[in-house]
């Protein structure tokens, strides 16, 4: 079996800054990221969301030898689907993060399976740092995983609470 392939992100003009790892060091570099707004309804679409209304983000990047730093905080208006009612609810985020990349790492060797250490850094490919997948990453992570508006009941079942039985449908054809 394979994996399947990676959902690639849209191009965002207004919301990309991407660093070359060999240019990082210790000395801080600030970065800040506001999606303009031509930029909103493809990135709403690629996080499955009805809509987007603001995305920003603002981070501090250190480099201290292989591991990078970014710690900053990641804003954004949403717009969702109820899970209960399927209504339309805003969301709002505002999320602090603090990560931790590496330039070294083990490929995966094979099919074989591989227990995940969930504090590792994670791994920077191509020698790269993208900080709008950075602050992408960070918004799915702060999302509500269940949005229901207040009060939301959830709907009915119309089956629920029935006796289901293979001899069910039998029973209706007896004269």
């Amino acid at each position: 079996m394979t994996d399947p392939a990676p959902i690639e992100r849209p191009q965002t003009p207004s919301f990309t800054k991407v660093w070359e790892v060999a240019d990082l060091s210790a000395d801080p570099k600030s970065v800040s990221l506001t999606v303009g707004e031509d930029d909103l309804a493809p990135l709403a679409a690629f996080l499955d969301v009805l809509g987007l209304g603001a995305l920003s983000g603002t981070a501090s990047v250190t480099k201290h030898g292989p591991l990078v730093r970014v710690a900053g905080r990641v804003q954004a208006q949403l717009t969702r689907a109820c899970v209960a009612t399927l209504d339309p609810l805003d969301e709002t985020v505002d999320e602090a993060f603090d990560v931790m990349f590496t330039e070294e790492h083990e490929p995966a060797q094979g099919p074989e399976e591989v227990l995940a250490d969930l504090d590792a850094p994670e791994p920077i490919e191509g020698g790269v740092l993208e900080m709008a997948d950075v602050f992408l990453e960070q918004l799915v992570l702060a999302m509500d995983p269940h949005p229901r508006k207040v009060g939301a009941e959830p709907l009915q079942d119309p089956g629920a609470g029935a006796t289901i039985s293979p001899f069910s449908v039998l029973k209706d054809l007896k004269p």
